[in-house]
């Protein structure tokens, strides 16, 4: 009997030290406390150069024929478009393409006439002449205007005053989260740049705009825009 009793602590205590080697711990070290900010910096810049993109695009029941009538319009618009002082390596070919259009009618395939499109792009160092550029290609024939941007050739300036803006703002918000923490900002443990690599504006030109633009005979009023270099950062503080 008085054995039995002396298995069943013996068990009792074998289960419990079984148990107890299950848990554990770990210690967390809470020694380096940092922040973790964002800081973005613009600076807008007059443009000093600008850059569009048209096309010619013709049709017709003949393949050949819709090519050879491109071509023609095409000739005349960069002839017009070079007669402004443009230079050769101004007036570059972005794309070209032919195709059949088709349509679908009572579930069969119907084909139409050839699409012949001619796109190309027209950089201008001079953005008052933006206006006389658009106006002489689409007298010439060109009937469709892509885009219009607007950019500055030496941006190194706009991207330190920018840079500048970006830490001060990062800067700025992780004292301020500090503070609101009850904690002191410490130095700076690391920081990284992301700078916008398009530092441009594009100047959308609205579809009924666009299209007006093909048929009035009146100037197309174009001012010169302004780009936008903006530099961003990811900071990382300590806290005391």
């Amino acid at each position: 009997m008085k054995i039995s009793k002396f298995i069943k602590i013996a068990a009792a205590i074998s289960m419990i030290a079984t148990v107890s080697t299950s848990c554990t711990y770990k210690n967390v070290d809470y020694s380096t406390r940092t922040v973790s900010v964002h800081g973005t910096g613009s600076v807008e810049v007059d443009a000093d150069n600008a850059t569009i993109v048209m096309s010619v695009v013709t049709r017709g029941p003949n393949v050949a024929e819709a090519s050879n009538e491109n071509a023609k319009i095409m000739t005349d618009v960069q002839k017009s478009v070079l007669a402004l002082g443009l230079s050769k390596n101004d007036v570059t070919t972005e794309n070209y393409s032919v195709e059949q259009e088709s349509n679908y009618i009572d579930g069969k395939r119907v084909l139409g006439d050839y699409r012949v499109s001619n796109r190309i792009k027209i950089h201008m160092k001079n953005v008052e002449i933006v206006s006389s550029v658009i106006d002489t290609a689409l007298a010439a024939g060109a009937n469709q205007l892509s885009s219009l941007q607007y950019g500055i050739s030496d941006n190194a300036l706009a991207i330190k005053q920018a840079r500048t803006l970006a830490v001060q703002q990062a800067q700025e918000a992780a004292q301020l989260i500090a503070g609101t923490s009850g904690a002191k900002l410490g130095k700076v443990l690391r920081v990284e740049e992301m700078q916008d690599m398009n530092n441009r504006r594009n100047v959308a030109m609205k579809a009924k705009a666009a299209e007006d633009a093909l048929f009035e005979t009146a100037s197309t009023p174009i001012q010169g825009g302004k780009s936008t270099v903006t530099v961003s950062v990811d900071a990382i503080y300590e806290l005391k």
